[in-house]
């Protein structure tokens, strides 16, 4: 035994590791999500995935021998259980590609009775054979002449082989479909079919060796030291594409909602310091998604409070101030704003006032009205509260040149 050799069964109890890796990572998401069947059936995978390396390790085979007192016995086991992962493989995609439509149901049917009766027919060639000598790395090659069983092992690299090739035949077309659709979707195909042609690789390297055998060449190590690496790096591979759609759409969306989740802290300090709606609903730690809403809601409910002390023309009026500054404004401001800008900063100034407001006389105000049409944007509300000098320049501009023009309270552009 060479040191190359002591080195994979490493190789396949990191790749077993590897794995199970994003199943942890995402236990959370998974268990809050275990109602959505795709999430399912992708850990499912990961966990075959997991049994198929855990395995196929040397020690694995010997422990599985020792067991059960069956000499090799652990080749069929790990050969059945690399048919069910390409097996499972295929209905995977033929269900995430084309849905549970009448063809789908019947071509996932197909594949269920095909690779079960491979699956049967891997333990009769075994049973049928004749494989006294335990061999814990090389069962392939030191048995690929001997009656039965060099049919199984034809058998289990000619099921996967195919399971490969029509996976990276769906996986093609089902990409072109959603190059330019789904970014994360496309990701996560383009990741599965680099791990189906290494997987390719890995039944390619065992055929030859077994190949070898049959024209009296020795080739074994194809089988005990290159496969490995390429049937552990490609069963990653594919675990992480069907993994990818959905962990990267979460991210995206943990980042977008924890973006805004920040973006919107001046307004609710602010609102949470001056006008707040009632006692925090927080409790414990909440995931960002909840957090985002409960400080949607209580800046919604302060703004109510604070409705009938908003100007809605001291808004207009900041709003065309700040698209079209006087120069005395102009140079103070330093630079041009943008509709949603000018909106925002609008926004600011009537909110400010209206808390002023609120200050020196809480029991007087306006008629109420409805804030949203005014302040319908508070992420750029909030974004104009970060710059208060700007806030009070436009304030104390307005304040100063009132104009007379009447307008409707709603008449206020969309940012």
């Amino acid at each position: 035994m060479d040191a190359s050799e002591d080195v994979i069964p490493h190789i396949y109890y990191l790749a077993a590791a590897v794995a199970l890796l994003p199943l942890f990572l995402k236990m959370r998401s998974i268990i809050r999500a275990r109602h959505e069947s795709l999430l399912r059936v992708v850990s499912l995978l990961l966990i075959m995935a997991f049994l198929v390396l855990a395995s196929a390790a040397p020690q694995s085979i010997a422990l599985i021998n020792r067991t059960t007192g069956v000499a090799n016995i652990a080749a069929p086991w790990v050969y059945s259980l690399l048919t069910a992962f390409s097996a499972c493989c295929l209905l995977m995609l033929i269900a995430w590609r084309d849905g549970i439509s009448p063809a789908a149901s019947r071509a996932m049917r197909s594949v269920i009775v095909v690779y079960s009766l491979v699956i049967v027919a891997l333990w009769v060639l075994f049973a049928l054979g004749d494989p006294d000598v335990e061999r814990l790395r090389d069962f392939d090659t030191y048995y690929a002449n001997e009656p039965y069983l060099r049919e199984m092992i034809m058998l289990y690299i000619v099921a996967h082989t195919v399971a490969d090739i029509v996976n990276f035949v769906l996986l093609r077309s089902w990409e072109h479909r959603v190059r330019h659709v789904d970014a994360w979707l496309r990701a996560g195909l383009l990741l599965m079919g680099a791990g189906y042609i290494t997987t390719l690789g890995f039944n390619g390297l065992k055929l030859a060796a077994v190949v070898g055998r049959w024209s009296g060449h020795d080739l074994d190590w194809l089988s005990t030291q290159a496969a490995p690496l390429l049937g552990a790096a490609g069963s990653i591979v594919i675990g992480a594409g069907f993994l990818i759609p959905h962990a990267g759409q979460a991210a995206h969306e943990f980042w977008r909602a924890g973006l805004r989740h920040r973006r919107l802290l001046p307004l609710y300090r602010l609102l949470k310091q001056h006008v707040p709606a009632g006692p925090s609903t927080l409790v414990g730690k909440p995931d960002i998604h909840t957090s985002l809403t409960i400080r949607e809601k209580e800046i919604r409910d302060s703004l109510y409070i604070l409705a009938p002390y908003l100007d809605h023309e001291l808004h207009r009026r900041a709003r065309r101030a700040v698209l079209d500054p006087d120069p005395v404004l102009g140079e103070a401001l330093g630079r041009r704003f943008a509709p949603r800008e000018a909106e925002g900063v609008a926004g600011a100034v009537a909110l400010v006032a209206a808390i002023a407001a609120r200050a020196e006389d809480p029991g007087r105000g306006a008629e109420w009205r409805s804030p949203d049409n005014l302040l319908r944007d508070v992420e750029a509300v909030s974004r104009a509260l970060r710059r208060p000098d700007t806030v009070e320049t436009v304030h104390r501009n307005v304040a100063a040149r009132p104009e007379s023009t009447p307008t409707a309270w709603n008449d206020t552009p969309a940012p």
